[in-house]
């Protein structure tokens, strides 16, 4: 890839992770954590361990990222929780590296995947009362038996 594609990918990567909501961005973070661990099993299959290694340290990098983000004191229970497991997470990939087990990653697979599943439905709960405001306030602009004009923002 040229210098101009790869300049065009990394605007366009950045245009759209601006218009994503925190929740959106998360569900891309578990998207492509669950599709490293996926390829560093299939590399481990094939007997790539280079590739795998990479794979690996990607994933690790996503789930210590998720790490990173969360918010203890608003968090609570729920953030010590997801805290417990990205520890877990770490420790598994750490040994799946080492060890070359396919079992490990797919233990993580199992914790990832409901966790993916939870933040698509929360982000499409965000997105869905994003657009009922985005309706309610359409509809005052638009309806001119108010006597006043709403400004849309």
């Amino acid at each position: 890839m040229n210098a101009y594609a790869k300049n065009a990918r990394a605007a366009y990567v950045k245009n759209n992770l601006e218009n994503l909501s925190r929740e959106e961005i998360v569900v891309k973070l578990y998207e492509a954590l669950r599709i490293r661990l996926q390829a560093a099993i299939e590399e481990i299959n094939d007997g790539n361990i280079a590739k795998k290694a990479e794979h690996l340290s990607r994933a690790l990098a996503i789930v210590l990222e998720l790490q990173a983000s969360l918010d203890m004191e608003q968090g609570g229970e729920i953030a010590a929780n997801l805290n417990d497991l990205y520890d877990y997470l770490v420790s598994d990939l750490l040994m799946a590296n080492l060890k070359n087990d396919t079992q490990k990653i797919e233990e993580a697979l199992k914790v990832v995947e409901p966790l993916l599943e939870a933040w698509t439905e929360i982000a499409k709960g965000k997105k869905s009362e994003a657009k009922s405001a985005d309706d309610a306030v359409g509809y005052v602009a638009d309806n001119t038996d108010m006597g006043f004009k709403a400004i849309n923002y």
